[in-house]
């Protein structure tokens, strides 16, 4: 991978405890957001699926899953900013305008791919084409957001952070209120193209009024040259994502829209509470760069630990799936959605491997092991797909949730011990899956630390 720099002292001031209270506010923040978001998206999905039934909330599930399929090229350019930034920070303001280009080349052209199948199948004047096209059409205006890398970088997404509540707020509520007053779907996806809106225009004026050294070069070989790299581990991201969304699409298209709004409806449910645990990887993730190249050795040890820590909370959100929500779920949702409840329990024993996977997808863009990520999350989407046809048409949506735990379990566990360059990875990770060695951990990590002593030096 590029080796990474240290960190500019507004990011990663000198004294290890500046550096780690910096370190833990940032990521504060970026779990407030989480927890935020999962909190809305719980009420939204609840109000806005009861209110417009299995088969109207499915049509809005199917525009959801492609859009989902789009989301990670914004992700993954910002990503490679905070990589690439550190790594040469006088070539920020370059880097940040070839990062916006391509990223909205990459989005239009698929935006367009989206739009010929949909105008192929279902029609661009059917309820179903018109929900499609507006919910992804969203997509196109979210490259503004790569700024988002300034704000990480430097340890400060306080700011950025607050505008996208505030838009989440506002959308949240317009999302309800549309349906209990009586509004259709198609106004209900056009709320994405809102957010979607006012989310990017604000983090990007945020960006202006800080970053006093503005001043962009937007140069079209850069931006292919920065295409041609992040380009891979997109494919890689958006090939990971395949076989988690195309199962609601492919119950639309197998089964019925009932179907398509239940499962998304309870995987949505199932999937919310492990945000914050991303966003805690993601504050700790310019910390980790920076160890990697002054001391690899502690760099290791603590990439073991924080895995250790984010499975651990991951079996205990799958405890909380199995024994609250799923049961709560059918209840809240009313009528027609009685399968949440069996969904939901299948689809929390992905949890703790899901937390695994962050590791194996941050480990991925660091040593660049682009290929072996294409390979394995296309061969999970093969075998979802295959599977799909088998069960989807006489199980449904727990026909779906079957199929997601069979190749989550390829892609996060058995796919990365078969592959040379990420068994190292497995190995690493593969001991955070047993609970009671990690409860040690942090009880030994606890007692350290009541001592005065401090927690990087405890073992992994």
């Amino acid at each position: 991978m590029t080796e990474a720099m240290a960190l500019p002292p507004e990011a990663l001031p000198s004294p290890p405890a500046a550096a780690l209270r910096r370190t833990g506010e940032n990521a504060a923040w970026l779990v407030v957001e989480r927890i935020a978001h999962l909190g809305m998206a719980f009420v939204v999905t609840v109000v806005v699926a009861r209110e417009l039934g299995p088969v109207d909330y499915g049509r809005l599930a199917v525009g959801l899953s492609l859009l989902s399929l789009l989301l990670p090229i914004t992700g993954v350019a910002v990503r490679c900013l905070v990589r690439d930034v550190i790594s040469d920070p006088d070539a920020a303001n370059r880097l940040y305008a070839a990062s916006m280009l391509a990223s909205t080349f990459v989005t239009a052209m698929l935006v367009l791919i989206v739009g010929a199948v949909v105008a192929l199948t279902v029609g661009i004047d059917s309820s179903s084409g018109v929900v499609i096209l507006v919910v992804v059409g969203s997509a196109l205006i979210r490259p503004l957001g790569v700024v988002d890398a300034w704000f990480q970088i430097r340890l400060s997404s306080r700011n950025a952070v607050l505008i996208r509540l505030t838009v989440l707020l506002v959308a949240g509520i317009t999302r309800i209120a549309l349906p209990v007053l009586g509004a259709g779907v198609v106004w209900v996806a056009w709320t994405y193209v809102a957010e979607a809106l006012l989310a990017s225009l604000g983090v990007w004026l945020a960006y202006r009024r800080r970053e006093i050294d503005y001043a962009w070069d937007f140069d079209i070989g850069r931006a292919w040259a920065m295409l041609k790299e992040f380009g891979p581990l997109l494919v890689a991201s958006s090939s990971a994502l395949i076989f988690m969304r195309l199962d609601q699409v492919m119950l639309a298209w197998l089964s019925d829209l009932s179907d398509a709004g239940l499962f998304a409806v309870a995987s949505g449910l199932a999937e919310a509470p492990m945000f914050p645990l991303l966003a805690i990887f993601l504050s700790v993730a310019p910390r980790l760069l920076s160890l990697k190249k002054s001391d690899p050795e502690r760099y290791l040890t603590e990439l073991r630990r924080l895995t250790r820590i984010l499975v651990l909370l991951g079996y205990a959100l799958t405890l909380g799936l199995i024994f609250l929500m799923a049961p709560l779920a059918p209840a809240l949702l009313g009528p027609g959605y009685a399968e949440t409840q069996q969904v939901i329990v299948i689809l929390a024993l992905t949890t703790p491997m899901v937390c695994v996977g962050m590791t194996l997808v941050f480990v991925t863009n660091w040593e660049k092991l682009y290929r072996e990520a294409i390979v394995r999350n296309l061969g999970a989407a093969g075998l979802s797909i295959g599977l799909n046809f088998l069960l989807l048409p006489r199980y449904g949506a727990i026909g779906a949730a079957v199929t997601t735990v069979i190749a989550s379990t390829w892609v996060y566990l058995i796919g990365p011990a078969l592959a040379r360059r990420t068994r190292p990875c497995f190995m690493m990770t593969l001991p955070a899956l047993e609970p009671f060695s990690s409860m040690r951990m942090l009880l030994k990590m606890r007692k350290r630390m009541r001592a005065g002593n401090s927690p990087a030096s405890s073992p992994p």
